[in-house]
């Protein structure tokens, strides 16, 4: 029968086969899963995904950062290395709206890799901090005498997953629409991969340099284009992340600062001038900041329509109001049936006011391989006893 769709899951009655594993693909199966999507996700035997043992931490025999993309998500565990194997994808694969990873012509399927599937570099093994690197990321993020510096998360995986989300979404909308207008609603191949992303998110980075054939800097936590926008100090060794995007909101930072002189300086009256000499600008506000504690400054920017605020550790930017707050629905905890509670960060978008929903637990290693193949393949007792002699399932 047709799955009722609502608001906040939107993609209810959509299956999706994922064979994806590690961080760019999970992740966008996870939000896939949380739009309302029914989410196999395909394991080989002896391990499952390899992330299950990326740890320290790790939650009963899985690793956290596993539990963290893997929510709503079913896990079916069989080698598609063997003939037999590989038959049941083909054959799950027509059951499936999305392949995550040619079969059926409405099939829309997906697949994530390094460096794309043709060119020079189609073969070759590719890492988020490997693609950072090569794709020039690395090279701009650091400080300024310092050397390149990966970033705290994954970007680029994270954002090859937002890449891949994006498109089957449109190709979902498209296919709809086709069959909408009584045409044959088709599927595409979508090949989104680390390298590709990585270079269209360097933007006005990669832009720059095009046009000026002038290579980018490291900032540290300043930017190129603008200024002041950066970490100042405070007096309790604290940092405040102060910022002025054109010229009204720098007249207020100065006046918020206790400085109003410095918006009328011949020196800082646009920011293409302020950006032209920030070496005099930025020890200026620096020796205004350094002289009270974050509090205070928090205090006084608070209602001045800047962009400003502390440079928290994890714990402080997950205890915030607007985090920690249970009826933002940013944090959601589920019951894994072996690592007990499980709290991670959940949907980060709203429809119509609901996040989307967590209706299953990270899966164990092949929870759901019978009720998958049972449910979509017809297969009976006897054909999954054979499956699992002939080790094809596990």
């Amino acid at each position: 029968p047709p799955v009722p769709i609502s608001a906040h899951r939107p993609l209810a009655g959509i299956r999706v086969l994922d064979l994806t594993r590690v961080l760019a693909g999970p992740y966008c199966s996870m939000i896939l899963g949380d739009m309302g999507a029914d989410v196999i996700k395909v394991e080989r035997p002896g391990g499952g995904d390899e992330t299950r043992q990326w740890g320290p931490p790790f939650a009963a025999e899985d690793s956290v950062y596993f539990l963290s993309v893997n929510r709503n998500k079913r896990s079916v565990c069989l080698d598609f290395g063997q003939p037999a194997g590989a038959d049941l994808v083909r054959r799950l694969s027509r059951r499936c709206d999305v392949l995550l990873e040619n079969f059926n012509p409405g099939l829309i399927y997906c697949s994530i890799s390094g460096f794309g599937q043709s060119g020079p570099w189609r073969r070759r093994a590719g890492y988020d901090v490997a693609a950072a690197a090569i794709g020039g990321f690395l090279g701009i993020t650091g400080e300024p005498d310092g050397p390149p510096v990966r970033a705290g998360v994954a970007v680029t995986d994270l954002s090859t997953g937002l890449y891949a989300l994006s498109a089957i979404l449109a190709a979902l909308y498209r296919r709809r629409t086709a069959e909408s207008l009584g045409e044959v609603g088709r599927g595409c191949w979508i090949d989104a991969n680390l390298l590709d992303t990585q270079v269209a998110t360097m933007s006005h980075v990669a832009a720059s340099f095009l046009h000026t054939g002038q290579e980018p800097s490291r900032w540290g936590t300043g930017h190129a284009n603008l200024a002041p926008y950066q970490a100042f100090d405070t007096s309790d060794r604290r940092q405040l992340i102060l910022g002025a995007g054109n010229d009204r909101q720098f007249g207020v930072l100065c006046r918020r600062l206790g400085a109003p002189h410095l918006a009328t300086d011949p020196r800082f009256l646009s920011n293409r001038l302020r950006v032209a000499n920030r070496t005099s600008l930025i020890p200026l506000i620096q020796a205004l900041v350094r002289a009270r504690p974050l509090a205070d400054w928090l205090a006084a920017l608070e209602g001045s329509d800047l962009p400003y605020g502390p440079v928290n550790t994890v714990a402080e930017a997950l205890a915030s109001p607007p985090v920690a707050d249970p009826a933002s629905g940013l944090l959601v905890t589920c019951e894994h049936p072996a690592a007990g509670r499980v709290t991670a960060p959940g949907p980060a978008v709203r429809f119509d006011g609901r996040r989307g929903e967590v209706t299953r637990p990270p899966p164990r290693l092949g929870e759901h391989t019978d009720e998958v193949l049972g449910e979509l393949l017809d297969c009976g007792c006897e054909e999954l006893l054979e499956l699992r002699r002939g080790k094809v399932i596990a």
